[in-house]
């Protein structure tokens, strides 16, 4: 028999977690995290979690802070609460089924590119345009299904052999050479065996031949976070001879309005290019969607799919995403991004899947931050973290953290 769920009252906390360090990529400089954290509560009083992970400039993609908010706060939360739900997916035929919703006119560059230019839109259109936001209420709803069940979210969606442990991936951002060389000499101490590098134009080939010379051994990847010109793509061959285990958007694929448009770029790229290009290329900010992976691995351009669910819009999309990369036989690994140990721990868990292609963008929370807002320490011991599925989310809130943290609470009852 289907479980069936009356959501009762969903909370918004829009939190600011300080950081400990400011970490920078070719893109962007971040020192302070804010983040929307999404509690929905159902009538048995039991509450799910989700955590929306856009950033308050839109560096990452189009998606930003402040229209996640604005849209979750109009659109999807008082329009949730009180609807009665049978099936863990039920929610998409709801939301989609919206007609005429008011949004801002041209709020998202998506958006916008697709015409749609009238403030006003269908459900369905909305929610893929607002992927983010769409999946911290979508996983606060699955949270909270499957929570009062005593069924873990992530276990029971996701197929595929797990394993009880996971490795760590460190992520460095950009930093001077004998400064990187030491941060990696500190995590590989600690155990771990994989190294992923923020590249950019100038100095890329110097940073990571200096890290694989110090250490021949390790794991090492490269993220270049769309900021080499396919025209200049000298740097990006001339890493062939380090060994990387991947290299993340290697090309510039944004036009002047800020869209991404990987499939075209890369499309139109010679095959000689791709050719001669050795290293695995993984993709991760321009496939926000099946549809975008689908049309890039069209290409013949992508090898590898680095997954995030907050930026493929929630975890029914992911399912689908990685069922597609088994099916082609696409690496897969699991990625991350500077957030909260709501969203963190998600990622956590999809990271025990046996056939991921690498270690994850998974290292110790305290890295980050001071103090997280879940109970479960993401702490690795000699590089390894032992993971436990326990019910909905697999983990709990700290309340008192979440309380320290929040700038403001909406409450719909």
């Amino acid at each position: 028999m289907t479980h069936q769920m009356t959501i009762s009252k969903i909370t918004l906390w829009h939190i600011g977690l300080p950081m400990r360090f400011t970490f920078r990529t070719s893109q962007s400089t971040l020192s302070h995290r804010e983040s929307l954290i999404v509690g929905v509560t159902i009538s048995s009083g039991y509450t799910g979690y989700g955590e929306v992970v856009a950033f308050t400039e839109p560096f990452y993609t189009a998606e930003t802070l402040t229209k996640s908010k604005e849209i979750l706060l109009t659109a999807w939360l008082p329009f949730f609460v009180g609807k009665t739900m049978v099936g863990p997916w039920a929610m998409y035929e709801m939301v989609d089924s919206l007609q005429d919703v008011s949004v801002e006119p041209n709020a998202n560059a998506d958006y916008a590119n697709e015409g749609a230019d009238s403030p006003r839109a269908t459900g369905k259109k909305l929610r893929m345009c607002y992927p983010m936001a769409w999946a911290g209420l979508e996983n606060a709803i699955l949270h909270a299904y499957y929570g009062e069940q005593g069924l873990a979210t992530i276990d029971t969606l996701v197929p595929g052999k797990k394993c009880k442990t996971i490795e760590s991936g460190v992520v460095l951002g950009d930093m001077p050479i004998p400064e990187l060389l030491k941060a990696v000499e500190k995590h590989v101490d600690n155990g771990c065996r994989r190294i992923k590098l923020k590249l950019k134009p100038g100095d890329a080939v110097d940073r990571v031949a200096a890290v694989r010379k110090a250490y021949p051994d390790i794991i090492l990847a490269g993220d270049a976070n769309c900021s080499f010109a396919p025209d200049k793509a000298d740097e990006i061959i001339a890493l062939n001879e380090y060994n990387l285990r991947s290299l993340e958007e290697p090309f510039v694929v944004k036009d002047a309005a800020g869209n991404y448009k990987s499939a075209e770029v890369y499309g139109s790229l010679p095959q000689e290019l791709r050719q001669t290009i050795q290293t695995p290329l993984c993709f991760d900010e321009s496939v926000q969607s099946l549809a975008e992976l689908k049309a890039m691995h069209q290409t013949g351009w992508l090898d590898l799919l680095n997954i995030k669910v907050g930026r493929l819009g929630g975890l029914r999309e992911t399912l689908d995403c990685l069922s597609y990369c088994r099916q082609h036989k696409i690496g897969f690994w699991i990625g991350s991004m500077v957030e909260s140990g709501v969203s963190k721990y998600m990622h956590v868990q999809l990271a025990t899947l046996a056939d991921t292609w690498m270690a994850g963008d998974l290292s110790d929370m305290s890295r980050y931050f001071e103090r997280d807002i879940i109970t479960t320490p993401i702490e690795f011991l000699q590089g390894k973290l032992a993971v436990d599925f326990k019910a909905g989310l697999g983990t709990d809130i700290n309340d008192a953290a979440l309380r320290e943290y929040t700038l403001d609470r909406t409450v719909f009852e």
